[in-house]
């Protein structure tokens, strides 16, 4: 009896999943630091300014490519259409021509990343 337990692989403890309302938000926060904004412009219903509208489209983004997180899930979380977040992410995809843009996401690309290894594929929700 005592072998057999002490035979046993021991069992991978895990957090559980943050949900991608979290996840959206957190990211939310990391990038209206980044862009000046509030996060609750970032996060609003209504498109704001074209600088506020660029925030969210990165947000949504951030949150497609750091976080694998469906359009659909990122939808409902901003409070949009799937179709609006695929919209975003060729929209941001085709900034990253811009040389400083690409390197300015390419730094919140990391910072996700690192809170995503960080957490064994549970995301911090204090992004």
């Amino acid at each position: 009896m005592l072998l057999t337990l002490l035979s046993r692989q021991p069992a991978v403890i895990r957090r559980p999943p943050v949900p991608a309302k979290q996840i959206c938000q957190g990211i939310a926060a990391l990038v209206a630091d980044e862009f000046g904004l509030d996060v609750a412009s970032v996060m609003s219903s209504t498109r704001g300014s074209p600088r506020t509208a660029y925030a969210r489209q990165v947000a949504m983004y951030l949150s497609h490519v750091g976080f694998a997180l469906s359009f659909e899930a990122i939808g409902r979380a901003f409070d949009r259409d799937r179709t609006t977040v695929s919209h975003a992410c060729r929209v941001v995809e085709d900034s990253r021509d811009d040389e400083k843009q690409d390197c300015r996401l390419a730094v919140l690309e990391t910072i996700c990343a690192a809170f995503d290894e960080g957490h064994d594929g549970a995301p911090d929700v204090g992004l």
